[in-house]
């Protein structure tokens, strides 16, 4: 009968010498940390919370009553977000190549070229395969403005300074038509 016990009586002994273990990591990980930064309150680095979530997140809910420098709801609210900004596999069609957005992003940077004209000259090395869209969302991607007199003026701009050079060039009435006051001849 003892012997029918003993392989289980073992399996839950190194399970539980586990959960010590990684009770005894995360505890060693955690003074660490404290020691290094005792003066004043402690705030955790990006790094050292990489760390307490590493050791931390195997332990499950006992967490709550080993955690010492900071709260339990810090600690589970770290972890919610480490899920949230895990990457998903992307969905839909795959992205242009990387040779295709540095060869696109070198003509907007060294000529200033808009869109089209871009796409025009893509169409000139022999890339077909690529349309209008797809090079002004490589070039807006990566932050460039593609012509640089494109964001220089607004209609506003433009409709004020056709307006005072209409204005400097308008001819004088009065000069042109000058009224004698003495008869009706003009």
């Amino acid at each position: 009968m003892l012997q029918l016990f003993h392989p289980l009586l073992t399996l839950i002994a190194t399970a539980s010498d586990s959960l010590l273990a990684k009770y005894v990591l995360y505890l060693k990980n955690e003074n660490r940390i404290l020691r290094d930064r005792i003066p004043g309150e402690i705030h955790t680095k990006p790094h050292e919370r990489a760390q307490l979530l590493k050791y931390g997140k195997p332990l499950g809910k006992a967490i709550n009553e080993l955690i010492t420098i900071l709260t339990p709801g810090t600690f589970h609210r770290w972890v919610r977000e480490e899920k949230r900004r895990r990457k998903r596999k992307l969905i839909g069609r795959p992205g242009k190549s990387a040779v295709l957005r540095e060869l696109d992003l070198k003509i907007a940077r060294e000529t200033g070229f808009g869109y089209t004209r871009i796409l025009g000259e893509l169409r000139k090395l022999g890339i077909s395969r690529i349309c209008r869209q797809t090079v002004k969302n490589i070039v807006k991607e990566a932050g460039i403005e593609p012509s640089p007199k494109r964001s220089t003026g607004t209609w506003e701009i433009i409709h004020f300074l056709n307006h005072t050079v209409y204005r400097r060039n308008e001819p004088s009435i009065t000069a042109a038509w000058p009224i004698n006051n003495h008869s009706r001849d003009l």
